[in-house]
């Protein structure tokens, strides 16, 4: 199987470099600039219990008309660069070419589904806390790293057990796919609560604990969401509610959100693809978002400035 990786970020690299290392056929679209530093040193993937270092196959969008073709293109990319990556992806993707998007929110489906066909588009999550830290070298915080593919349209299913059985004999960590939307949603809502809270409120969880209502504001925005996802027909599980408002209140934590962490360093931020998104889907539904709809705004000033 012949695989493009969209990005040599820290989500591209931590299951490439796995696939790589297994003899797969890895390629990795960059920007020349990106392309550019990746020929001055080797990758180096820092996981808990290990260092690997590798030499990725990079393309620039250029390169691609001349590729071959790719079976399967895996989205990395931030939510806010889609729509330039569909116009660079659109020459590598052929008949037989399936999609993974491994991106936050349900937004990119949508976007993804029309320049390509929903029978391409296949749903996956990556779980894990992993970051770039310099130009060559991704750090790995935590041991479980997990993706998850899954078919959205009827016919996918046999190349979905094609895609999982390769990922597994690489030795990723393969979740099953059985209800993708539904796990799709539920980590929706984790992202949209939890960053908005970081974002709102400047602060990690346990900061944020500190103050007199942080706790308080917290649940509200996560709740929000779940309403959301239960008004669209994907009711998050009992035990993924309780689990996820625990975390959001413990006060020794300092779990926070890549959109903080982007927004602390003055990047662009997923703000629209995520919080803006939910607001938009509780509208439609007649669902009440007061809460998502300041953390909303606050992202927007940000992003506009």
């Amino acid at each position: 199987m012949k695989i493009l990786i969209v990005g040599a970020g820290a989500v591209g690299v931590l299951f490439g470099s796995q696939l790589q290392q297994q003899g797969v056929d890895i390629s990795y679209l960059v920007r020349p600039k990106r392309a550019d530093e990746l020929k001055q040193q080797p990758l180096e993937l820092c996981l808990p219990e290990s260092t690997i270092s590798l030499s990725p196959v990079c393309l620039t969008q250029p390169e691609l008309t001349s590729s071959p073709a790719f079976d399967l293109i895996i989205l990395t990319n931030k939510a806010y660069g889609l729509p330039q990556v569909i116009e660079d992806i659109a020459p590598a993707v052929t008949e037989n070419t399936l999609l993974l998007p491994l991106l936050n929110g349900l937004k990119h489906l949508d976007l993804l589904d029309n320049a390509f066909g929903a029978e391409r588009i296949l749903g996956g999550i990556a779980k894990t806390v992993a970051t770039l830290s310099t130009p060559w070298q991704v750090k790995v915080a935590n041991a479980h790293n997990s993706i998850t593919v899954g078919a959205r349209e009827a016919g996918q299913e046999a190349r979905v057990a094609e895609i999982t059985e390769l990922f597994h004999n690489a030795g990723l960590m393969v979740e099953s796919g059985d209800a993708v939307i539904a796990q799709m949603w539920d980590k929706f809502c984790r992202m949209a609560g939890l960053g908005a809270a970081n974002c709102l409120l400047q602060g990690n969880v346990g900061e944020y604990m500190k103050s007199d209502r942080g706790g308080e504001i917290a649940l509200q925005l996560f709740d929000e969401c779940c309403q959301v996802a239960a008004a669209s027909g994907y009711p998050l599980a009992e035990d993924s509610v309780k689990g996820f408002r625990r975390i959001l209140t413990n006060p020794k934590s300092s779990f926070n959100s890549s959109m903080y962490r982007d927004m602390r360093n003055g990047l662009p931020i997923e703000g629209d693809h995520l919080v803006g998104d939910m607001v938009t889907r509780g509208k439609s539904l007649r669902v009440a978002t007061p809460m998502l709809e300041i953390a909303e705004t606050v992202l927007q000033v940000y992003s506009r400035k």
